[in-house]
């Protein structure tokens, strides 16, 4: 079974998955083992760890694919991949899906901006006009080898109106796309941290029913869950900046104190690790099960 095949089926049988955003091997390795049955690599993430650059659009598609390539070696989950505006015209995002599916990867968003790109976070995106973002999708759905292979619709039509935002979005669907992924940032011009956790949960319910169509979400307001998304009609949870932040924070502090007091003993007493370096980290990356294969490729178990 292929892994978009995997993840369809995944997606049938939750009524919200949740994939974290991750961004090299590791962080793919330590999300499977958590628990999670699928996952999905930021490109925030990658541009973050790859190359220590702001998500302004600094990514390329083959260093892209390269990471995508790793990460769905280490893992046996479903990966999606954020393939930000397709680095290109049309024969750019052919590539980018034929290479992408080479790689094991289970599905690829597409966004509507333009390029180069930035974070949702940061002022100054645009996006490009309706028919030239359809063709983009044209493209990467006429490209895929494997019709369970999802191309995910992404658009940040939030700068322009809310009415815009459902538009694309249904438009998108309407040409193809396996899901939706609207960026809900901003709702009429107001930023949607104007509004209370229960008013951004209002916001997004309204945006969920009129897409028409699977609707991938980004965002959880504080208070509430992947569960309270998916009875509001998100299908899936893409959480990308979280793994990353907390990677950055805890590295940061532990960086910070070994600084200031030349030991690494604070940091370690106060936040003991679950998976002490070396040994934890190397069981955690599947130690036993190398050495159990050099074992038996020395024929000591003979």
């Amino acid at each position: 079974m292929s892994a978009g095949a995997r993840l369809r089926a995944l997606l049938a049988q939750e009524d919200c998955l949740v994939t974290p955003g991750i961004y090299d091997a590791l962080s793919a390795r330590i999300a499977e083992h958590a628990g999670f049955s699928a996952l999905a690599i930021s490109g925030f993430g990658v541009e973050a760890a790859l190359l220590g650059k702001p998500d302004i659009g600094l990514l390329t598609l083959s260093e892209l694919v390269d990471q995508a390539r790793r990460i769905a070696a280490a893992v046996d989950v479903p990966v999606t991949c954020d393939g930000e505006t397709g680095f290109g015209g049309v024969h750019n995002i052919a590539r980018l899906v034929h290479e992408l599916e080479a790689a094991g990867i289970a599905g690829v968003q597409i966004e509507d901006q333009t390029s180069p790109k930035r974070c949702p976070a940061l002022e100054g995106r645009a996006v490009v006009a309706l028919d030239e973002q359809l063709a983009r999708l044209k493209a990467a759905l006429a490209a895929r080898r494997d019709p369970d292979f999802l191309v995910i619709a992404r658009s940040d039509a939030d700068i322009l109106s809310f009415d815009e935002l459902v538009l694309r979005c249904n438009r998108y669907l309407a040409a193809g796309a396996d899901m939706a992924m609207p960026i809900c940032f901003a709702v009429d011009g107001r930023p949607i941290t104007d509004f209370d956790a229960d008013g951004q949960m209002e916001v997004y319910e309204r945006l969920a029913r009129a897409i028409d169509g699977p609707v991938k979400g980004v965002l959880i307001p504080q208070g509430y869950t992947a569960a309270d998304m998916g009875r509001i009609g998100y299908r899936l949870m893409g959480l990308a900046g979280g793994p990353i932040e907390a990677s950055v924070n805890a590295l940061h502090a532990a960086l910070a104190e070994l600084r200031r007091s030349g030991s690494e003993a604070a940091y370690r007493a106060a936040h003991p690790p679950a998976f002490p370096a070396p040994g934890g980290i190397m069981k955690l990356l599947g130690l036993p099960g190398y050495l159990d294969f050099e074992r038996r490729m020395s024929g000591e178990e003979d």
